[in-house]
């Protein structure tokens, strides 16, 4: 019998956490009653199934391959996956979906960085319409690999700002990862030191669409914009649509909004959400192709 897509989901985020190095405890005078794996595989599986902490301990209940494989002896209280989703650290977070890249042996990379918006789950769309409100939203610039399609850098934001300063942060903690063969970004990271950065990085082959496209390359300012515009590689460019496929399964499938109050746990849910989309996308990348493999050798 094939095991369920939460069981399969479960059992990669524990081969993520080790590789990861995460500790299974935090602290050697807790209680033991569970472990941060156990944790962090409900939490991920609670962004995946879109449901409250009440409403998702309800689904444990009847979710016996979920808790059978991580070997719960009891269904966790709901208060105590929310403790654990404040407590659990955004450092750990982050090196969790850094080793995506190393789970998928990933060694040369087609990076795109693109941006996007969640909105806040608190007050409806009437509502800010009705009384004129300003709608707030967490702002998440990722960078993912192109060819796995999974994300494996972000950088959350709570205020507006431009997409080209978070390009070299970003650029630098991916190369420190993996070797970036080619970048590719839109025109919202259009900037001459933004090339000039990915070339300092090791990056071989930096693409970014210029903004101005009827202005005169001999009047555009920057060698390397200035190339951009007198041949500019449309066929490699048009990779960049993968990454507005990945905010769309996140936001189609996870949602759109995040419901957290505070801007810490909204981070924190951010992470989990874009750690539960890596998690899915793994899993059903492998079971296609051994699908594919299984069809072919039957055939």
């Amino acid at each position: 019998m094939k095991p369920s897509i939460y069981v399969r989901m479960a059992r990669t985020m524990m081969r993520i956490l080790e590789k990861a190095r995460v500790p299974p405890y935090l602290h050697k005078s807790s209680n033991h009653v569970y472990s941060v794996w156990q944790h962090l595989v409900l939490l991920t599986l609670r962004q995946y199934e879109r449901k409250s902490y009440r409403r998702f301990v309800e689904f444990l209940e009847e979710a016996f391959g979920v808790v059978g494989f991580l070997g719960l002896s009891r269904i966790p209280h709901y208060t105590t996956l929310q403790k654990a989703a404040a407590r659990l650290r955004h450092g750990m977070l982050l090196k969790i979906l850094e080793s995506f890249l190393a789970y998928c042996q990933v060694s040369r990379m087609l990076a795109g960085m693109d941006a996007t918006g969640l909105s806040h789950g608190q007050a409806s769309y009437y509502y800010t319409k009705k009384f004129k409100l300003r709608r707030k939203f967490v702002k998440i610039t990722i960078c993912a690999d192109l060819r796995q399609q999974i994300v494996c850098g972000i950088k959350i934001r709570h205020r507006r700002r431009n997409d080209m300063y978070d390009f070299t942060p970003l650029l630098r903690k991916l190369t420190g990862l993996a070797s970036v063969g080619t970048m590719v970004a839109d025109r919202g990271f259009d900037s001459e030191q933004n090339h000039v950065d990915a070339g300092k990085l090791g990056v071989e082959r930096c693409i970014i669409r210029p903004r101005y496209e009827n202005l005169k390359p001999s009047k555009t300012r920057g060698e390397h914009r200035r190339r951009m515009k007198r041949r500019f590689p449309w066929k490699t460019y048009h990779q960049r649509s993968k990454v507005e496929t990945i905010f769309s399964v996140i936001k189609g499938m996870l949602g759109d909004s995040v419901t957290s109050r505070n801007i810490v746990t909204q981070n924190r849910e951010t992470l989990y959400r874009v750690i539960a989309y890596n998690c899915y996308r793994i899993t059903r990348n492998y079971f296609v192709i051994f699908g594919w493999f299984l069809r072919g050798y039957v055939g």
